[in-house]
């Protein structure tokens, strides 16, 4: 599993990676902001990390984009912890929204609950009646 990260703090960036790669993810680090949509769509990702504060747009323009060209579960992971930012976060896109300083463990079981959520291999077709779900 592919796990991208858009965080503009250097140290967070790599802390991040560092964890999700000991946990067995591979890793993509975002650094160019000003062409993050165009950078993200050359990679297959199953998961996207991202930060609020991002330079040139905020993170809930980025979700916005990246939604539009791509369907990928979306974690905000950001020091912004207020309720409107967490709503504004869901309204984007976002699939879960966690602050910092995170849990380590509590972030990684929220990664993996979104990951099985976003596998369409996880569910049952239901058939009722000749109706398909």
């Amino acid at each position: 599993m592919k796990i991208a990260i858009i965080e503009d703090d250097e140290i967070t960036r790599l802390e991040l990676s560092k964890l999700l790669r000991t946990q067995g993810y591979e890793t993509l680090l975002l650094t160019d902001f000003e062409k993050l949509i165009e950078e993200l769509r050359k990679y297959s990702v199953d998961l996207v990390l991202l930060d609020i504060n991002l330079p040139y747009e905020n993170g809930y323009e980025v979700c916005r984009k990246i939604k539009q060209v791509m369907s990928v579960p979306i974690i905000f992971v950001t020091s912004r912890d207020t309720n409107a930012d967490e709503l504004k976060s869901i309204q984007a896109g976002g699939i879960d929204f966690i602050t910092k300083p995170y849990d380590t463990l509590i972030l990684l079981e929220k990664i993996k609950r979104a990951l099985k959520l976003s596998n369409l291999n996880n569910f049952r077709k239901l058939v009722k009646k000749g109706l398909h779900s």
